[in-house]
């Protein structure tokens, strides 16, 4: 199925064209993004750059039933790849998620980046079984970022909105079955 991805902020429609296409075939997953209007923002070049800070398409998944380990995975307008296991520790005093980042050396996940004209698609392949951060069912959520060229404050886009300024909200993760 191809779902339309919405504005992260406010839950609206994204001014922005933003599709999520989430295929599984056995237990091969992949999350096939198309990205409209972007200039290709990438400020960090290499693997395991934090690429959410120019223009990139990401997903956070998991199995933990608390929801507070899960992976980060994310490709830059440019094709560089990032996967992180992350730990959330709740919110801090201003609201905002407190996380430990655990860079993965080893990608378990194959990204394939295109630029088309105006915009690009990426897409994300990977086994199900390397999403194993707990015993429960496989949640995630997905998302883009833009940024025209790196300005701030960024666009982000949601497939469920967190309708914050972040995206590691685990009450809006989404069960995987659901959407494959």
């Amino acid at each position: 199925m191809v779902y339309k991805l919405k504005d992260n902020r406010t839950g609206e429609s994204a001014d922005r064209l933003t599709t999520v296409e989430i295929k599984k075939d056995g237990n091969a997953v992949t999350f096939l993004f198309r990205a409209e209007n972007t200039q290709y923002y990438c400020p960090n070049d290499y693997y395991n750059g934090i690429h959410s800070a120019g223009d990139a398409c990401e997903i956070l998944i998991g199995t933990d039933p608390e929801r507070k380990v899960y992976y980060e995975m994310e490709i830059s307008a440019k094709g560089e790849l990032m996967l992180a296991k992350m730990t959330n520790g709740g919110l801090d005093e201003n609201g905002d998620p407190k996380l430990d980042v655990g860079f993965v050396d080893d990608c378990f996940f194959k990204g394939d980046f295109k630029k088309l004209e105006g915009g690009y698609e990426c897409s994300f392949t990977f086994d199900l079984a390397d999403i194993n951060t707990g015993e429960g069912e496989v949640y995630f959520n997905a998302y883009r970022l833009d940024t025209d060229g790196g300005k701030s404050p960024q666009h982000l886009y949601a497939l469920n909105p967190t309708v914050y300024h972040w995206f590691h909200m685990p009450d809006k993760f989404l069960w995987l079955g659901d959407y494959v």
